[in-house]
Formats: structure tokens, C-alpha cells, sequence
């Protein structure tokens, strides 16, 4: 063990990283030993094999093992645990894996029971990540002597020995590595191609270098096995022939949305295989059946790899301790092109109830990794449902198909409980109900082994795990307004869960809330509607669920008369009746005017009138229609037209006069015929009318100061509108000091030495002609004119 301070912090917080469930397969098949296309049967295929006649086929299952239950017997048999616990530790488990991702790799994630432990040298990352779940911060401090990941130790250990003897390297929930070794499981010992060095120390010796690395003796390396359903059986073919099984990891898509399969990419035999064939669960191994039973065309397999790309072994130069340590890797297969007769659900089959399917099938939320001391459970077509615990993560090497130097490296995990066998590789590992893994290979009475599927599925180009997904609830509600809110509910879902809601046929993606709740618009018109819903996150769907809204048929609103304005008054003539109302509706007059117009899109209308109103009361009424709606009530607009007011000529509205300058006389025009009354501040005058002409004569001068003038004239007893004239009289100027007066009767410089004399004319105009009415200096020309106002 690291040196470590041992100062345990105690938090109630968990830190949450992002944890990619390993689903592991235990034992894969011998489709890892590559054989001619079209030698068949040289292959040897260490795994159920497949029938060569119509005999029933022998299990591979242990003769004296018990057949094994559903998930919830083989969790309580193997784990102790209620399906509740069970789940319950696997988000747990998912939530750990997030602290893992948050804290970096050197830190130490695990699980003990229900609780969650990190050993971190660096306090802040790990505390940074908890949240809300109970966590154990162990600060330790890093060690000279310490291995530091599984990666550095491998090629550590390579450097000295080769690949001979070595099994897996993985590190347990303590922190410490565990270096596996032993003989391989079939054949002689295993002699990498690049492993043929001479021993300068032991195993043991090398082991001891660091003080957190354990030695552990198996019959390895790993053998894997040829091995469908989530968990379900599936026949490899090579040349239309079932040459071994394997079991369906996980339901999935392509990076396009279509149907998939992912599997262990060592049952395709570095890619010989070609095509799989569904197999009968109700005759498999696990169910105590002899396996077989041709259900039809499960796919056509597409990409695989098994170890580093391109299905190749583990590489490097133990000559240089310095040297990299390539093509690490992966055992996964997707299967393309699925059957037409194959109908995929994100459950785990569940081998004690093959006829029950459906709602006794466990479900798979999601995707995590494996943590060590994780409670996991398997299904494989051979063994059935398995659970056991995460005895550490790392890399394992697995026995190839081309000779006992073809040694694959794995990215994956280990336990010692979970047991498997051939026909079980590829079958579905989960953590509660997320998927984690996959069974990649194992050894008889020793671990199993199970392949990352997160970092599996970063191989692939886009496949993805379908999820089970709670259908979403269609919330029963009162009939609802146009656009109004159609409302549900969907349980449980992962973040970034939307909802598809199809309404008249029309479909919307609305978000799901933190509280799982959804809302989306009813249609913008009346009627009874059928909903349908569907909760969705990437390819994966919920079932559909279904309802109904009732759109009620609305009342349009009034439309407003705003020209005339109601109670108001207008000159003669009235053209147009004008105003506002919902666009697209149609407004129609009817009164003492008649019309229709169509509201435009700004939402105003308006119905010309032709003639034009003469003088006169009127009532215009107005109502608005419109498709699939009630039609308004109306508005009423009463009004009055008169004539147009006479006009003021003089004064002129704005004008300005000088002191004792005001006009004494006010002139206009008027209708032939009407009399005429004109106001000046506020004194009346009847205006003499000479045909279309008049003319008031004031009685006083006016004052200094603004004034109105207002105007108004009547014929046959209506009154016109009023015209309005406001002017100014100038104040009187203020008289000039002495010593102004005198610099004004000062003689004015001359021009070029002659001096020009003052004209004496008025404030009021400067007289212009040949007695000097040019003023001329410094070569310009002033014309001084003051504007005088005339009656």
C-alpha cells in the first residue's frame, strides 16, 4: 500500500463522474482461432459446439450445477441482495464512476457495501465531485516506489518477461494491483512472439519492486469461448453452418438510428464469421434445454475487433523497458442489418421465467463503467443469470486465434464470483440496470472477465445501447384554449430525455423538466384531438402513450371603430370607416354604413365610403368573422358630421407684429351662405359675410402679448368645426441711454476716408434710393428690413 496520512474525511456528499457500466461476458468462444475460410472444419472451436446432425446438443452447463433462476433468485443466491438493493448499488456504482472520472486516474474509486471510497492524493479533485451521496476521502501520499496504472505496470512487466504467464493486471478496490499469472488453459506455455527473453529475476521479484503490487497463480491466460439476447443466444455461421455459440451483449443502433446488436468481437473470429442466427431461448442451456433452435436470421456482423485494431495481439519491444506497450484494445462485435422478424426491447432476458417476458425482464437504463466492489450480475445463453462482485479493473490478455504467441489485450474488469461458460461470451453484464460490460473470456473455476462496453463502444463509429425508457403520461385535463398547454408526466428517465408529442398530426420534441414534468401546445383550432406521446433519448423511444385534448371553439374579440372615434365629430366628407380587429378575421359595417374589409396582418381594417358622408348624425355598428371561431359581439361607433371650419386668412396662425403695429382687422373665407362668429380674446364678433368672404373689424387695438383668434360658422342651424389662429404682439422696445443716443448720432466711420452720414429712418423700415438708402460698409451691403404685418 501507498504511504498515506490516513486522514479519512468523512463527507456526506458523493461524488458523482461519469460511470460506464462494463457489461461483462464471461467466457468467450474459440472463434479466436483463425482458420481458413474454406477449411471449416479445421477450426477448433473451444465452445458449445454446433450440431452437425439432427441429434439434440449437449449443455456445456456443469451437470451437477442447479439450472439457473431469474435475476431476482440469482441476485438473492449470489449477492444476498433484493433486485431493490441490487439497482440501488448500481447507480451507487455509476455515481462512483463519476467521482472516478472527476478525480482523475490516479485516484482510487471503489465500493464497500453502499458506501463509496477514494483514495486521492490530490483532496480537492475528489471533493470537488461529491454532491450527494455518503463518500470516504482517503488522502494518501504518492510513493516512489508505487505503480501507477495498469498501463505502466503491464509494460513494466513485459519489458522483464514477455507476455509468457501473464493473465491480467488489475487494480482492486484498495488501490493495490494484482498481477495474475499461470499456464494457458490449453497447449503449452504461453511464449509471446516478442516475450522471448531469458528471466534475469522472478516474478516475484518483480512484484516486489513496488509496494502496492500482488502476485495471484491461475491456469491462465484466458481462453475465450464462441458463444445472443440482451443475454440471449445467437449462432455464429461460417458457409451457412452454426459453427459455435455466443450470447447478445446489448439492443442498439448505428451511428444512423438503425437496428444493432453488440456482442464480443472474438465470436465473428477476427471477422471470418459473417452472419448470425437467432436461437430459441426456450431450448437453451440455461434453461436446461440443449441449445439450438433456429429462430430465423438475427444480422449480418459488421465491425469487430478483438485486442488492438484489426484484431491484433498485444505488441512491443521487451528489449527497450522504455518502449510503448501498443495495441491494447477491446473484444466487441455489432451485428448490422437485423432481422426483419426481430423485435429488439431493452430488457436482459430473464432466464427463469422464458415464457413470462415482458414485465418480469429486467430493464436497462443506461450506460456506466465498472467500479471495484460493484455488485454485477450476467446473462449468457449457457449459465443464465450469474452475479457476482468487481474484484479490480484493468487489462487481461486473451488467447488469440492464430497461434499460443497471439495474445490479445483487453480494457476490462474481473470477478472471481461471477460465473460463466462457452456460449456465454458476449452475454450482458449489468450494475442495477445499467449495462457495464460484456463476457469477453475467463478460466475454469477462476475469474471471469468482462470487456469495458464504454470504452468497447468508443471503438465502434457511433453504436450506441438501447435504453429502456418509461413511457411518458398524457395528463387528463379540462377542455384547453387554441395553443393552450397539452401537460404529462415520464418517471425515471436519464438527463437529456425529450418527449415527442404528435397532435392532429403534427409532432413537437419538448424538453423534459428536472421534475419530469412536459408540456406542449394544443393546435390553433377547435375540435377533439388525439395525443400521442413518446419519450426519447438519442435512437432510444418509450412505447407510446396515448390521450386526447379538447380544443374549445373560442369567441372572437370585438373589433374597434377607432375613425370615427364614438360620441366624436368630422367634417364633411367622411370616406373611410377605419380600425383594428384579429388578423384574417373579416369585419362587417352595417348602419348607416355597409361594408366588409379583411383584417391584415398589422390588425387594422378599413371599408371605404363612397360618397362621402355629408354633414349629418350617423350609428356605424361593426362585427368581426373568422373560420372555426365564434363570431365577436359588436362595436358601435356614433358620430357626427359637420362642416369643415371656416378658414382664418389674416392674421396668419404664428404670426409676429411690432409694438402699435397689431392688426385691427380680421378676414377669411366661409360656405357660401353661412353665417360666421369669430372670438379674439374672448369678445365675440358677428362677422360681416360678403358670398364666400368675411370680415371683422376688432374695437380696440390689441396689447402687447399672444393672442387667439377662433372662428366658427353655421349654416341651416349646424355648427362647423372651429379654425384657430394664434399670434404675437411685440412689447414696446426700451428707450436708449444718453451715452447710446449720442454714439448713435456719432458720425459714422467713412469708407476710405469718407464719412457717411445717418439717414434718420425708422425702427419700422429703412428707406433705400438715391439719398443714401444702401448702407455700404467694408464693402458690403445691408438691407435692414423689418416685416410688417397688414390688415
Amino acid at each position: 500500500m501507498p504511504a498515506s496520512t490516513r486522514a479519512f474525511i468523512k463527507r456526506g456528499g458523493a461524488v458523482c463522474v461519469a460511470a460506464a457500466v462494463l457489461l461483462g461476458g464471461t467466457f468467450t468462444a474459440g472463434a479466436a482461432t483463425a482458420a481458413p475460410a474454406q477449411d471449416i472444419e479445421s477450426l477448433s472451436i473451444s465452445s458449445a459446439p454446433a450440431p452437425t446432425t439432427a441429434t439434440p446438443m449437449a449443455t456445456n452447463a456443469p451437470s451437477n450445477a442447479a439450472l439457473p433462476e431469474g435475476l431476482a433468485e440469482a441476485v438473492e443466491r449470489d449477492l444476498g441482495l433484493t433486485v431493490d438493493e441490487f439497482n440501488k448499488r448500481g447507480a451507487l456504482a455509476a455515481k462512483a464512476a463519476d467521482i472516478q472520472t472527476g478525480a482523475g486516474s490516479d485516484a482510487v474509486v471503489s465500493l464497500d457495501g453502499d458506501t463509496i471510497n477514494v483514495q486521492t492524493t490530490d483532496p480537492a479533485a475528489a471533493t470537488a465531485a461529491a454532491s450527494d451521496t455518503e463518500v470516504n476521502i482517503e488522502i494518501v501520499s504518492p510513493a516512489p516506489d508505487a505503480a501507477t496504472s495498469p498501463d505502466t505496470l503491464l509494460a513494466d512487466y513485459i519489458a522483464k518477461f514477455g507476455s509468457s504467464k501473464l493473465q491480467s493486471i488489475m487494480r482492486n478496490g484498495a488501490g493495490d494491483f494484482v498481477i495474475r499469472t499461470g499456464e494457458p488453459a490449453t497447449g503449452g506455455p504461453a511464449t509471446a512472439r516478442f516475450a522471448a527473453l531469458t528471466a534475469q529475476s522472478s516474478v516475484a521479484d518483480f512484484a516486489a519492486k513496488y509496494n502496492n503490487v500482488t502476485l495471484e497463480a491461475t491456469s491462465g491466460p484466458a481462453t475465450p469461448y464462441v458463444d445472443v439476447a440482451n443475454g440471449q443466444g445467437y449462432g455464429p455461421t461460417f458457409n451457412g453452418n452454426v459453427v459455435g455459440y455466443c450470447s447478445i451483449g446489448w439492443h442498439g443502433f448505428n451511428a444512423a438510428g438503425d437496428a444493432a446488436v453488440i456482442s464480443a468481437g472474438h465470436c465473428t473470429a477476427d471477422g471470418q464469421f459473417k452472419d448470425a442466427t437467432l436461437t430459441d431461448p426456450k431450448t437453451e442451456p440455461a434453461v436446461g434445454g440443449a441449445g439450438g433452435g433456429d429462430l430465423g436470421t438475427l444480422g449480418i456482423f459488421g465491425f469487430s475487433q478483438f485486442g488492438g485494431p484489426g484484431n491484433t495481439p498485444i505488441t512491443g519491444d521487451p528489449t527497450d523497458p522504455a518502449g510503448e506497450i501498443g495495441n491494447i484494445g477491446t473484444d466487441i462485435s455489432v451485428i448490422d442489418k437485423i432481422g426483419k422478424n426481430v423485435y429488439q426491447v431493452a430488457k436482459v432476458t430473464n432466464w427463469g421465467a422464458p415464457a413470462e417476458s415482458g414485465a418480469k425482464e429486467p430493464q436497462v437504463s443506461g450506460v456506466s463503467e465498472a467500479i471495484a466492489g460493484a455488485s454485477i450480475c450476467k446473462s449468457g445463453r449457457t449459465t443464465g443469470w450469474k452475479c457476482g462482485t468487481v474484484a479490480g479493473v484493468g487489462i487481461f490478455l486473451v488467447r488469440g486465434s492464430n497461434d499460443v504467441n497471439d495474445l490479445r489485450a483487453v480494457r476490462g474488469f474481473a470477478s472471481a464470483e461471477l460465473e460463466a461458460a462457452e456460449g456465454d461470451s458476449g452475454g450482458s453484464i449489468i450494475a442495477g440496470s445499467l449495462a457495464v460490460g460484456m463476457i469477453s473470456a475467463g478460466i475454469p473455476n477462476g475469474p471471469t472477465y468482462g470487456v469495458s462496453l464504454t470504452d468497447a463502444l468508443s471503438k465502434t463509429a457511433g453504436y450506441s445501447v438501447k435504453i429502456f425508457l418509461n413511457a411518458p403520461t398524457v395528463t387528463p385535463t379540462a377542455p384547453v384554449s387554441r395553443e393552450g398547454a397539452i401537460t404529462g408526466t415520464v418517471n425515471s428517465v436519464p438527463d437529456g430525455t425529450t418527449v415527442v408529442v404528435t397532435v392532429d398530426g403534427v409532432k413537437t420534441e419538448v424538453t423534459v423538466g428536472a421534475d419530469g414534468t412536459w408540456s406542449a401546445k394544443a393546435p390553433n383550432k377547435s375540435g377533439v384531438f388525439k395525443v400521442a406521446a413518446v419519450a426519447k433519448n438519442g435512437f432510444s423511444e418509450s412505447a407510446t402513450a396515448t390521450g386526447s385534448v379538447e380544443v374549445i371553439k373560442e369567441t372572437l374579440p370585438s373589433p374597434a371603430i377607432t375613425v370615427p372615434v364614438n360620441e366624436g365629430t368630422m367634417a364633411a366628407p367622411v370616406t373611410a370607416i377605419t380600425g383594428t380587429g384579429t388578423a384574417g378575421a373579416t369585419v362587417k359595417l352595417t348602419g348607416d354604413v355597409t361594408g366588409a374589409a379583411l383584417v391584415n396582418e398589422a390588425g387594422s381594417w378599413s371599408v371605404p365610403v363612397t360618397p362621402g358622408l355629408a354633414v349629418g348624425n350617423y350609428t356605424v355598428t361593426a362585427m368581426q368573422t373568422l373560420a372555426d371561431w365564434n363570431d365577436s359581439s359588436t362595436a358601435s361607433s356614433k358620430f357626427s358630421v359637420v362642416y369643415a371650419a371656416p378658414v382664418i386668412v389674416s392674421p396668419s396662425n404664428g404670426a409676429e407684429f411690432a409694438f402699435k403695429e397689431s392688426p385691427t382687422r380680421i378676414t377669411g373665407t366661409n360656405v357660401e351662405g353661412a353665417a360666421v362668429i369669430v372670438t379674439a380674446d374672448g369678445k365675440s364678433y358677428k362677422a360681416a359675410v360678403t358670398s364666400t368672404a368675411w370680415t371683422v373689424t376688432l374695437d380696440a387695438s390689441l396689447t402687447s402679448g399672444s393672442h387667439t383668434i377662433t372662428a366658427v360658422q353655421s349654416l341651416d342651424g349646424v355648427q362647423s368645426l372651429t379654425a384657430t389662429s394664434s399670434f404675437v404682439v411685440l412689447a414696446e422696445p426700451a428707450p436708449a441711454a444718453p451715452e447710446q443716443t449720442q454714439q448713435a448720432q456719432a458720425p459714422a466711420p467713412r469708407d476710405n476716408g469718407m464719412d457717411l452720414a445717418s439717414t434718420g429712418a425708422s425702427s419700422t423700415t429703412i428707406l433705400l434710393g438715391a439719398a443714401g438708402g444702401l448702407l455700404l460698409l467694408g464693402g458690403a451691403v445691408f438691407l435692414l428690413l423689418r416685416r410688417r404685418n397688414s390688415n
